[in-house]
């Protein structure tokens, strides 16, 4: 071998050697980039399992007294990155301040005051906490050791809630899977028809 070919290799190797640990097939979840909000990975799944859970799977959403269906949910959508971009992006700094609030209280705020922190195991159980939250008026008696105030709170994880429950749905019905498996587009409205009859017709 000449030592062109050698440097080529070379240099070919070393190119291979830089790519790879961008190269990451494994489960982990990679964190959205953002230029407002600061969320580590674990708090963007928080994120999605509460989309998860406000838009279920059709597995999910089946018990024992009704059938499964295969539809699609939140995470299956990956609708968490539809909602971190349009609050990064489209939100005013407090708006972006209560939702990241909100999403860092919401385990701590469940396990201090609620038998059963979020998130459980069950999709149900999950839908059942987010409920009791959204509807609470009132917070409730603070606990030594907590340092931030239950009504402050409450008030940030319920604008954190409305937030993601917006952008969620709207990220759902946005979606390619939704405009195309459960609400087809149709560029013409309906075909044409001709001849119609008037008879019973009341013009207003």
């Amino acid at each position: 071998m000449d030592r062109r070919s050698a440097l080529k290799q070379a240099a070919l190797l070393a190119g291979g050697l830089a790519w790879l640990p961008a190269c990451d097939f494994g489960p982990q979840r990679v964190a959205v980039a953002l230029d407002n909000l600061q969320l580590d990975v674990n708090l963007q799944d928080l994120l999605a399992k509460v989309a998860a859970t406000i838009i279920p799977s059709g597995e999910d959403k089946s018990d024992e007294t009704s059938p499964s269906d295969d539809s699609m949910g939140a995470e299956e959508l990956d609708l968490y990155r539809f909602i971190l971009v349009m609050v990064d992006d489209c939100m005013e700094k407090e708006d972006q301040e209560a939702f990241s609030n909100g999403l860092q209280q919401l385990v701590p705020f469940t396990k201090a005051y609620f038998e059963k922190p979020f998130p459980q195991k069950e999709t149900m159980e999950n839908e059942a906490i987010l409920t009791q939250l959204m509807e609470m008026k009132d917070a409730p008696a603070a606990k030594e050791g907590i340092e931030i105030s239950p009504t402050e709170q409450l008030k940030d994880i319920q604008a954190f809630l409305g937030i993601t429950k917006r952008y969620t749905v709207q990220g759902y019905m946005a979606s390619e899977y939704f405009m195309t498996e459960k609400f087809p587009y149709k560029l013409v409205p309906g075909a044409y028809q001709g001849c119609v009859s008037t008879d019973g017709l009341t013009v207003m």
